[in-house]
């Protein structure tokens, strides 16, 4: 039995990206470039409110925080995919679909230095968030109460929320 034939040693990114290849995958890899590229062709402001969530068949499904960015960016869609394509080699993207779901609390990837929140977001108090529950208490749809509730939660962190403020009676 004779031993395989040796052969000179190859850098592991080339190694690497011949198995993608042989395997089909190297398609698939690149799409996912996308998460690295996202904040910064659609801005801090955009990627706070809308993050990738999947990519198929040259289809971005990309998941909004409500529908109020889901109609902002409806309109920006098309301009979004040709700049996405840009920085994408190849260009990957086909289309753009929007979602209203659930998205990171931080951006996927690097925020800019400029932005525009310089305050950090206010913890809030245990009282405060008992006191929003027992008014959200009486309502009955519970993916309602439990949308209503996150939303309160936030606007109560935000640092500028006016509404939030801890010495505030809640309405009645």
């Amino acid at each position: 039995m004779s031993r395989p034939a040796w052969r000179p040693p190859v850098k592991i990114a080339d190694a690497v990206s011949a198995a993608l290849q042989r395997l089909g995958l190297e398609s698939r890899i690149r799409q996912h470039d996308i998460w690295r590229v996202w904040s910064l062709v659609v801005g801090p402001q955009i990627a706070r409110h809308a993050q990738p969530h999947s990519i198929w068949h040259g289809r971005l499904i990309v998941h909004v925080t409500d529908s109020v960015w889901l109609h902002h960016l409806s309109m920006m869609r098309h301009r979004l995919v040709v700049a996405l394509n840009e920085k994408l080699t190849p260009a990957e993207i086909r289309e753009m679909v929007l979602r209203v779901g659930e998205i990171a609390a931080v951006p996927l990837g690097a925020a800019p230095k400029d932005d525009a929140r310089t305050e950090p977001l206010r913890t809030i108090d245990p009282a405060r968030v008992a006191e929003i529950d027992e008014a959200l208490a009486p309502l009955g749809d519970a993916p309602f109460r439990d949308a209503l509730r996150r939303l309160w939660l936030r606007a109560s962190r935000e640092p500028h929320a006016a509404s939030g403020s801890p010495g505030r009676p809640l309405p009645r």
